[in-house]
């Protein structure tokens, strides 16, 4: 009689287990209009989407581990986190249904060799799309301050391969193969296009949009006064110009103005429309190590600095700014804070 009273007992055990775990189904990795997000940020090893249209921020609550870097694609999101003094390859196809992450390979390489020794930056995650090929730089050299090794991974094939003056040199020959004319966007991926560069000239200091013909030139800098954005005289030198990029319906124009020299060029980054009546320095950037790309809809996303209060705890005497504040400059010229993240990706179906 004790027997049977203790399988009874131990089916309803079962059978409630049972049902409490279909009462409770795996959360899904990815929020259900993943379609919709057209950003993935970096958030001190969190990793958020964001919606841009909607200004909504969602957690990637099914990763638990510190994600380094990302690279954000249209159907599959690549990323890297760090464990154990590992730095691994992980995925997550956006395409399925509930997508969870994916593991796809440990890169061989100690995370600590993929943080540099200057501003502990660690390692960005590359997208060659022409190669279908991730790369990922390691070995920090005070020679230049930046890594001098790469790893790359195939997609295709899962292996991983030391990158090499050989392999850039057949990438370009197979893309030159394929279209001479779309072979730097092929080979690493530039998400908007560069139409107005060539319309682009600088003289006597300042930046002038011509349509061509001499003497048809719009100023895209005169209202503006750099002087100051010089941090040290000692270093200065005269203005120049750098074209980054211009907005998906080319009336505005991305660009460096390069007002020091030292080890890097520095100085800040600046919008100007074609016609010349918006010009507006994003006082809180540097020209090195800058993030800043495109929306559809003509705003421009970057990672600036954020000003703080006289009364903030975190400021100082020596430092008025909180890093790492994501902002974006909607096409009217008005400026949001969206996030505090350290870097963000595009979703390239998004950006032309």
């Amino acid at each position: 009689m004790k027997n049977k009273t203790f399988l009874f007992a131990l089916a309803l055990l079962l059978l409630a287990v049972s049902c409490d775990r279909q009462k409770t189904p795996t959360a899904p990795a990815l929020p259900a209009d993943i379609a919709e997000y057209d950003m993935a940020m970096l958030d001190n090893g969190q990793l958020n989407f964001y919606n841009s249209a909607t200004a909504t921020m969602t957690p990637l609550a099914a990763e638990k581990d510190s994600v380094v870097n990302v690279c954000f694609e249209p159907d599959i999101l690549y990323y890297c986190v760090a464990k154990d003094n590992h730095i691994l390859l992980r995925c997550i196809d956006l395409s399925q249904p509930n997508p969870q992450p994916k593991e796809l390979v440990d890169w061989g390489v100690p995370y600590d060799q993929c943080v540099t020794e200057t501003y502990g930056d660690v390692s960005p995650l590359e997208c060659y799309r022409g190669r279908n090929t991730l790369g990922l730089y390691y070995n920090f050299s005070w020679d230049g301050y930046w890594f001098n090794k790469e790893k790359l991974y195939n997609i295709e094939t899962g292996e991983i391969a030391e990158w090499t003056w050989e392999w850039e040199e057949e990438g370009y020959a197979m893309q030159n193969d394929e279209d001479e004319e779309q072979t730097e966007e092929n080979y690493h991926y530039i998400s908007t296009a560069d139409e107005l560069q060539e319309y682009l000239m600088q003289t006597e200091g300042q930046y002038y949009m011509t349509d061509g013909n001499d003497g048809n030139y719009v100023c895209l800098t005169d209202k503006m006064d750099f002087t100051p954005y010089i941090s040290d005289p000692d270093y200065a030198t005269e203005v120049e110009y750098e074209y980054v990029s211009s907005s998906p319906d080319n009336l505005k124009v991305l660009y460096m103005v390069i007002l020091e020299w030292g080890d890097f060029p520095h100085g800040i980054l600046a919008v100007s429309s074609i016609d010349g009546q918006l010009q507006m320095p994003l006082e809180d950037t540097d020209c090195t190590g800058f993030m800043a790309d495109w929306l559809d809809d003509g705003s421009l996303v970057y990672v600036g600095e954020e000003p703080l209060s006289p009364d903030d705890p975190d400021a100082d005497e020596s430092w008025h700014y909180r890093p790492h504040c994501i902002k974006r400059i909607y096409p009217d010229g008005h400026v949001e804070i969206i996030a505090h993240c350290g870097e963000f990706q595009m979703k390239r179906s998004v950006v032309h």
